[in-house]
């Protein structure tokens, strides 16, 4: 009988709690600088991969998204209109509890920065502002600065400009796809070192800030997933209702 193989998400809860333990063991021999030296590189490492595939998989999955739609009159305003509604609709959220979170007391407010980072209050920016900078000048600025709103549009640019192309962009609609099919495994390769990255990460900061920090983890990934249930209720579920029926 052939042996089940351990899921991902499986994998990642053990390699969670295997790192705490680590984490602690160095923290409480006094050591941290072991992990800081030998684990927190792969964790930067894994990190680093995330980092880098980001920009192309939401730009090529967004071509080939657009493009699977064959109808040019699908592609536009409303798209476009569509995406940043619901990525306002995100930040709002996020922004509201995290306030939430906040003011009740229970975030850190006295975390200190580390590696020589400075800390840059936010400016307010106006509407207009805002609006002008979601076009990008520069489109390889936009990949090197991850501006995920700008590689929307750019993804948008070109998905509409290959359908509108007809078969001239023929082309470049099976450059795309096969693509995106590379990068799909690409990503695929890098999601399963989530353990070695979890472990690696979760060692380093426990070993680096001891066992009080994990209370304060917790208390992020609460924040962080009652955002994204509340996101997927309003935001998913009345667009689901408004084009689905």
């Amino acid at each position: 009988m052939e042996k089940k193989k351990m899921s991902l998400p499986v994998q990642i809860v053990l390699a969670l709690i295997l790192g705490i333990a680590v984490g602690l063991i160095f923290y409480f021999i006094g050591k941290p600088e072991i992990t800081t030296n030998y684990f927190k590189p792969f964790g930067t490492i894994f990190v680093n991969l995330l980092k880098f595939i980001v920009v192309p998989v939401v730009l090529l999955s967004m071509i080939d998204g657009i493009i699977s739609m064959g109808d040019m009159k699908k592609v536009g305003s409303k798209t476009l209109a569509y995406f940043l509604v619901t990525t306002a609709a995100a930040c709002v959220i996020g922004l509201v509890f995290a306030n939430i979170f906040l003011n009740a007391g229970l975030f850190p407010t006295d975390l200190a920065l580390t590696d020589g980072q400075t800390w840059d209050g936010a400016t307010s920016a106006n509407f207009m502002d805002t609006l002008v900078a979601i076009f990008p000048s520069n489109m390889w600025k936009s990949f090197t600065d991850a501006n995920m709103l700008q590689v929307i549009v750019i993804a948008l640019m070109f998905g509409g400009g290959i359908l509108a192309a007809g078969e001239k962009g023929k082309l470049a609609q099976d450059l795309v796809s096969s693509l995106y099919s590379v990068i799909d495994r690409v990503m695929a390769f890098i999601i399963a070192l989530s353990p070695i990255g979890v472990f690696t990460m979760i060692t380093w900061v426990v070993a680096n800030q001891g066992p009080e920090i994990l209370g304060h983890l917790a208390l992020v990934l609460l924040c962080a997933y009652v955002g994204y249930i509340v996101h997927a209720i309003i935001c998913y579920s009345v667009s689901a209702s408004a084009f689905a029926g």
